[in-house]
């Protein structure tokens, strides 16, 4: 949320134009009473809950209009060929349907930036926040309560749309509700439906074009690999502010992580966020692959065995699958020090091995393949917590939802 010094007086001036003109002009354009906008983190990327919104959207309600919008040249591109209704901002086109949009539905925090906060200020704002999971976030968040802490500073976060009113913010279930969202946000609703990019971690054939913008040539390889009897794991850290990772910290070493995947038919899946850091080694090691860090992850969930995770809230979409999850927290102090606040309910949610060293974790892992996953009933029960629905039909209950509130005619 910190606004860099370089760019303060162009968000500045650009933000006030859009007060001053945006705004007044989205009361004379009417809005369409049917019409959804949809736009996915980093500008549009087409990954995560509003990609499999819009997939349910396109295949199952056909008669609803609505446009994904898309900041992303590459995405925009992707994605023009299969689908007409993608708009690229910024165009005129954009502009004017934005300005007539009835429900704007996101799943990030960066969707209020260049005047987009005033382009939409009229309509209905869906937030699908990208994650449930255990971080502080948002107001609940040390260094936001800090940085609101004067008058001064709210009234330029509020100019500039960081402090935004939601009128729909969906969740998994009540608990995460009540204990992770309601301090984060401010909404007219918390909905718990679930999330739409969990659908097709339940039911992987649920839409034709899920594997557009994904690492198709890995998800390949690995469902080949598993067909030998190869057991696939994840291992998918978080994101760290300070930076690093199990890699670059010299906690794993590749060398000795791929002799012993040999040794124990396992198969590595490294999906990190610096990943370019390590593209010159991408091809040294057998058994362990690289999935590209900017191509959607979800379509990879079903046919990995098991997820060596950390902080990431990605555990909290795999455990769906029931399937063993190993903990490698190896820096948790400096993590909740310099890096991010943890909940204090994530101890409760440590439903696995923990460990601090490579040597440790493959012996949790052979130890839960070779012998006993004695963490089957715990899993069980943080699933039963964290959702109040485990079937493939979260997208349709959110439609449901907003076309109940906000599209209906009398609306």
């Amino acid at each position: 949320m910190n606004l860099n010094k370089h760019s303060k007086p162009i968000i500045f001036l650009t933000t006030l134009l859009g007060w001053i003109f945006i705004v007044p002009i989205t009361y004379l354009i009417p809005k369409k009473k049917n019409l959804m906008v949809l736009m996915g983190a980093k500008d549009g990327f087409f990954i995560d809950n509003v990609k499999f919104f819009f997939l349910y959207l396109s295949e199952n309600e056909k008669e609803q209009e609505c446009y994904l919008l898309t900041a992303n040249k590459e995405t925009y591109e992707t994605l023009k060929p299969e689908y007409s209704n993608i708009l690229y901002y910024p165009s005129v086109k954009a502009y004017w349907i934005i300005l007539r949009t009835k429900v704007f539905v996101v799943d990030n925090f960066s969707w209020m930036d260049n005047c987009r906060f005033q382009l939409f200020w009229r309509a209905k704002i869906v937030q699908i926040w990208h994650g449930i999971g255990f971080k502080k976030i948002q107001r609940s968040n040390k260094f936001f309560i800090q940085e609101t802490s004067s008058l001064y500073r709210r009234f330029i976060l509020n100019f500039v749309g960081k402090l935004p009113i939601y009128n729909a913010l969906i969740s998994t279930g009540e608990f995460f509700t009540e204990q992770f969202f309601k301090p984060a946000f401010i909404s007219d609703h918390f909905i718990n439906t679930g999330y739409p990019r969990n659908d097709i971690i339940v039911n992987p054939s649920k839409y034709k074009n899920a594997l557009i913008n994904s690492d198709e040539k890995t998800i390949k390889k690995v469902t080949e690999l598993r067909k030998k009897g190869i057991q696939s794991i994840l291992y998918a850290p978080t994101f760290r502010d300070t930076g690093g990772d199990g890699i670059s910290d010299g906690i794993l070493d590749l060398q000795k992580l791929n002799e012993f995947a040999i040794a124990n038919n396992f198969v590595f899946i490294f999906k990190l966020h610096p990943l370019p850091q390590y593209k010159s080694i991408s091809n040294e090691f057998d058994r362990i692959i690289w999935y590209d860090n900017v191509k959607d992850v979800y379509p990879l969930l079903p046919v990995i065995d098991g997820m060596v995770s950390d902080y990431s809230s990605i555990y909290m979409d795999y455990i769906l699958l029931n399937k063993p999850v190993f903990f490698l927290l190896y820096d948790r102090e400096k993590y909740e020090t310099k890096d991010r606040e943890l909940h204090t309910f994530f101890n409760d949610f440590i439903v696995g091995p923990i460990s601090t060293t490579q040597e440790k974790l493959e012996h949790d892992l052979l130890n839960t393949f070779t012998k006993n996953d004695d963490f089957v009933r715990a899993r069980t029960e943080i699933i039963q917590k964290s959702y109040l629905n485990t079937d493939d039909n979260s997208s349709q209950r959110i439609f449901n939802f907003i076309q109940e509130h906000y599209l209906r005619k009398n609306k």
